[in-house]
């Protein structure tokens, strides 16, 4: 007789194949191995612990500049199969940082100023399917 708990399992597994796109099933997967070689540092000691957080930021950089690029593909293709698009897009980034030092006999002034300005705007509207031919491969 099959375990209640197995059976569980399996059905879990079956439900997340059907319903859970790829890209949270990777994510999931992510999350869970980057929790496991945690703990795995932790056991190891403070100097293994900072490795292992310097390791998972520069992976989750490169993540995040994946999923930048598959917006941006899917934005794409969105377009290209839409009757109408509306794209607004503003983007002003501004800083502007002074550091400085001063001596004179009497006493010594160190300064440090910064200053800093985000404007961001993105939409995208999308409407209708458009009916566009499939490609015709080309011989």
């Amino acid at each position: 007789m099959v375990d209640p708990a197995t059976i569980a399992s399996m059905a879990g597994k079956v439900v997340l194949d059907i319903f859970v796109p790829n890209y949270l099933k990777f994510a999931y997967s992510a999350l869970s191995s980057s929790q496991d070689d945690v703990k795995a540092a932790e056991a190891q000691g403070l100097a293994n612990l900072e490795e292992e957080a310097k390791k998972q930021n520069i992976v989750m950089e490169f993540q995040a500049h994946q999923a930048r690029v598959a917006q941006e593909i899917a934005i794409a293709e969105r377009i290209a199969a839409s009757n109408e698009v509306v794209i607004e897009e503003y983007y002003d980034v501004f800083g502007k940082g002074n550091a400085g030092v001063k001596a004179d006999s009497e006493a010594i002034s160190l300064g440090v100023s910064g200053e800093g300005r985000r404007v961001t705007k993105r939409v995208i509207r999308f409407s209708g399917w458009g009916e566009h031919p499939p490609p015709v491969n080309e011989a």
